[in-house]
């Protein structure tokens, strides 16, 4: 029972962080610069109680996946990525354009919670192991990003490189399997997502990838608890 409830209290702190940090991040967060021809929703418009509500409950759902499947001594960074990605996705979603400063503070905070989980269980190469992670998953979209921009496509931006190092690190702290496994379903999502957007906007416009590249992790991590079942 007391794991149990352990468990619920680290969903609703994630929860509940990441609801309270949306609106008071998005005050602060700097606007890009952009091209004449390019327009975006400004970031403080975005303030709202509905949107850290929104973050709140992608915060929560992706920490019930964490809890769920991953030992309590490993699972910090996990929540960690789910706050931070929480963040990510839902200003994604309503402006394709991520503050890349919450990128880097999640990497800090990602790799401070690897290393103090490494160091609570004694998996010091639980650290080579994220950084495998990030190799694979941030160095593939890192890949992709450059035969875009080469490509003239422009389709795919840097901050999905970045994401991808953020997921990642936890993905790599759980094992190498994840993480492949987490970069297929993750392009998996993003390809569908990308299908259903085109035909809903009936021609190519940017389109939000970063939730996807969040999923993948996760729906790793369910596909792992379901085939062990």
């Amino acid at each position: 029972m007391s794991g149990i409830l352990a468990a619920a209290v680290m969903v609703v702190v994630c929860g509940i962080a990441a609801g309270v940090l949306a609106p008071w991040l998005l005050r602060r967060a700097p606007e890009p610069e952009l091209d004449p021809d390019e327009t975006k929703v400004p970031y403080v418009s975005l303030a709202t109680l509905r949107v850290g509500v929104a973050t709140g409950l992608w915060a929560a759902a992706l920490a019930t996946v964490a809890v769920l499947t991953v030992e309590p001594s490993r699972v910090g960074p996990w929540l960690v990525v789910s706050v931070v990605g929480a963040l990510t996705c839902v200003v994604d979603i309503l402006t394709t354009w991520i503050p890349r400063r919450w990128l880097h503070v999640g990497w800090a905070l990602t790799a401070l919670a690897v290393v103090g989980s490494a160091w609570s269980v004694g998996d010091w190469p639980g650290m080579g192991r994220a950084a495998i992670g990030v190799a694979i998953i941030g160095g593939l979209y890192g890949v992709v990003y450059a035969v875009s921009a080469l490509t003239g496509r422009g389709m795919f931006g840097f901050a999905d490189v970045r994401l991808g190092i953020l997921v990642g690190m936890a993905a790599g702290w759980r094992s190498i399997p994840t993480a492949t496994t987490a970069l297929v379903l993750g392009a998996l999502v993003g390809a569908v997502w990308g299908v259903v957007a085109a035909l809903r906007r009936k021609k190519s416009l940017p389109y939000a990838y970063g939730p996807s590249i969040v999923l993948g992790p996760y729906l790793a991590l369910a596909l792992g608890l379901l085939t062990q079942r």
